[in-house]
């Protein structure tokens, strides 16, 4: 009788532990920012095909969770672009001032191989963007003006560039490798926006994760926007220029 109470008591304790491990599971709640790419590997086993279904899943809640900041760079990279473009038409010679400082800066990249040039124009974007990441800790400021600033110059030079060459070129000029550049640029910035707003919430008291939500911006950085940017690199060093010849 007392082995049978004795294996009786087991298996009520080993359902009960049960009962408590599968309860803690459904309370857990998901975050994009816990999960994304910072959970260990070896923890889970899967097959191919489902480790490319989880790093999809993994881009598009993180990208769910940073779209608000997203379109508010956006929102500010083309609000000073349409300020760039019509501040150039009002003050020609400013503009031409502009537009001879960038020329003196390009003029030496441009002077080297077609695969130097990516790399500089890879290793550059590159750059800013995690510039504008890690900088967003300072309130997110620095990523708005530095967004701001770059949509100025931009808008300044399509501006004299559709004077001498059309619409037309600028479009083709910018969109090939825009569509990859640009959102990945914004999607920088709105991950330094909003851990800048999370670094205020924290001096104003309220609960904040900004350790880990800089560690999610980091793993989203390097294995996403990096990738694509050498994509945007690739495709403005090699592809624009093919499309513009037929102009």
């Amino acid at each position: 009788m007392e082995k049978e109470e004795d294996y009786y008591l087991r298996e009520r304790n080993g359902e009960e532990r049960a009962e408590t491990s599968e309860g803690e599971g459904e309370e857990k709640i998901y975050s994009p920012v816990e999960n994304f790419g910072l959970t260990d590997s070896r923890e889970t086993k899967s097959r191919p095909g489902e480790r490319t279904n989880s790093k999809i899943s993994e881009f598009t809640s993180y990208l769910n969770f940073i779209w608000p900041y997203f379109l508010i760079m956006a929102g500010v990279f083309f609000v000073a672009l349409l300020a760039g473009y019509n501040s150039s038409a009002n003050f020609p010679h400013m503009a031409d001032e502009l537009m001879k400082s960038f020329s003196n800066r390009l003029e030496p990249l441009l002077a080297m191989p077609p695969i130097v040039i990516m790399f500089g124009i890879f290793l550059n974007n590159a750059f800013l963007s995690l510039l504008f990441l890690i900088l967003g800790l300072a309130f997110g400021v620095l990523p708005v003006l530095f967004v701001a600033f770059n949509g100025y110059i931009v808008g300044v030079i399509s501006h004299l560039v559709a004077q001498e060459k059309g619409l037309l070129f600028i479009i083709l000029a910018l969109l090939p490798h825009g569509i990859l550049e640009l959102p990945m640029v914004f999607l920088s910035a709105g991950i330094g926006l909003r851990l800048g707003l999370q670094v205020f919430s924290a001096l104003i008291g309220r609960h904040t994760e900004i350790k880990k939500e800089f560690k999610g911006g980091m793993r989203f950085y390097f294995r996403w926007i990096v990738p694509l940017l050498f994509v945007a690199a690739v495709v403005e060093t090699f592809i624009t220029p093919l499309i513009l010849n037929f102009l």
